[in-house]
């Protein structure tokens, strides 16, 4: 693509307001339905109204859109969390973090990991997405991992660690996955736990239910590590 190209939009685009946000979500559904190979552009223009040369012009390819996705849903879920994980660093920071401080810590960042997975209307849009990426990793993985998957699972190891009194960094991140799986877990069986309780999937109320089952999961799994 040339740059006179780039600089000057061609005509079918110009009359369409908002064309590179509304090719971006509109890709999030058809990425998040039909999966990277199974999507094409056609869809994704169709879905968007505007016309198939304005992918091209703003992403370059369907790979480009598709790492503008990415990185578009990374940043989302990184401004949810970054505050507090900022916070859990800075306290760690001084060395001196103890058990009680930890288990506060880290149910702070379980709340608003289950506030976004399950309580938020763009989570399962979302989800869909970064799943396909955990069993199916593409290169534009690296952005979710580096972003918010490694953050995360650091900032709960580190407080494990604290809580639990862990023997090894290893384990700690592997007891870290077991309970972010847990927030994972309600969103990937949505769709049992709907039919099986009737449910909404998930409602403001069953949504503070699930959280509270986590949250008292969780710390008793770690008051049993601490004591053995």
């Amino acid at each position: 693509m040339n740059s006179s190209y780039k600089n000057e939009a061609p005509p079918e685009i110009t009359d369409t307001p908002n064309a590179k946000e509304r090719l971006l979500e509109a890709a999030i559904d058809v990425f998040g339905k039909y999966g990277f190979s199974g999507a094409t552009t056609r869809m994704i223009a169709q879905r968007a109204g505007v016309n198939i040369s304005a992918i091209p012009y703003y992403f370059n390819c369907k790979e480009g859109l598709y790492h503008a996705v990415i990185e578009h849903i990374s940043k989302i879920i990184q401004l949810q969390i970054q505050g507090t994980l900022e916070s859990i660093e800075e306290r760690f920071k001084a060395d001196n973090v103890k058990p009680k401080e930890a288990r506060a810590l880290l149910e702070k960042l379980l709340i608003r990991m289950i506030n976004f997975i399950l309580g938020s209307t763009q989570a399962p849009r979302f989800m869909r997405i970064i799943l396909r990426e955990q069993l199916d990793p593409s290169g534009a993985y690296n952005t979710i991992y580096g972003r918010v998957m490694a953050p995360v699972i650091t900032a709960i190891a580190k407080m494990i660690t604290v809580i639990a009194h862990v023997a090894t960094t290893r384990e700690a991140h592997l007891r870290a996955v077991m309970v972010m799986g847990q927030i994972l877990a309600f969103r990937m069986a949505r769709e049992t736990i709907v039919r099986m309780l009737d449910v909404k999937g998930y409602s403001p109320e069953e949504t503070a239910e699930i959280k509270k089952m986590i949250i008292e999961q969780t710390q008793a799994t770690l008051k049993g590590l601490s004591q053995t």
